[in-house]
């Protein structure tokens, strides 16, 4: 029985997360005697839609960091630790975006060893200025319809409506 290397199991899988601020996806591993090879680790954004490929955001080869693959995150993210070989592969992602809502893959390579972790990252946005609006002539016996949305938000915003004068409860 050979043991290859091993991922920590993550405490949590989903993260949320405000935009604005930065978030550390966990991803550390032991290595075994067995685990020969050149160290490779790689963060990977999985696409909600299939038909995109996987992209990879960061990567430690050969004793050296690649970061310039994902233009939308340049700047944005780096290793946790300085020195990822050392057995923490985490991610740091700053100045979060809504756009950075997504599956992250942690895979460790080390041959004959191989280990992945995925870790979910939801980005939470604030309700931008919501806008309203009357719709319909304002008269007696006419219908009217009211409206009011906002730009952006996250999760879906929901909208509840009240009479704030007179005693009469309208539907």
């Amino acid at each position: 029985l050979t043991r290859s290397l091993s991922i920590t199991p993550a405490d949590q899988s989903m993260f949320e997360k405000a935009e604005g601020e930065k978030v550390t996806l966990p991803c550390t591993f032991v290595l075994s005697d067995e685990d020969e090879g050149p160290l490779d680790i790689e963060w990977v954004l999985i696409p909600t839609d299939n038909q995109k490929k996987e992209q990879i955001i960061i990567m430690y080869a050969v004793d050296r960091i690649y970061n310039h693959y994902y233009a939308a995150m340049t700047g944005r993210m780096q290793f946790t630790s300085a020195d990822p070989k050392s057995g923490d592969g985490s991610l740091d992602i700053l100045n979060l975006k809504s756009s950075d809502t997504g599956t992250y893959q942690c895979k460790v390579k080390k041959a004959p060893g191989v280990q992945s972790q995925k870790i979910q990252l939801t980005v939470l946005v604030k309700p931008a200025r919501t806008k309203c609006s009357i719709e319909g002539s304002q008269e007696i016996g006419k219908d009217v319809t009211l409206k009011c949305a906002s730009q952006e938000g996250s999760p879906l915003l929901s909208y509840d409506w009240r009479r704030v004068s007179g005693t009469q409860e309208l539907p």
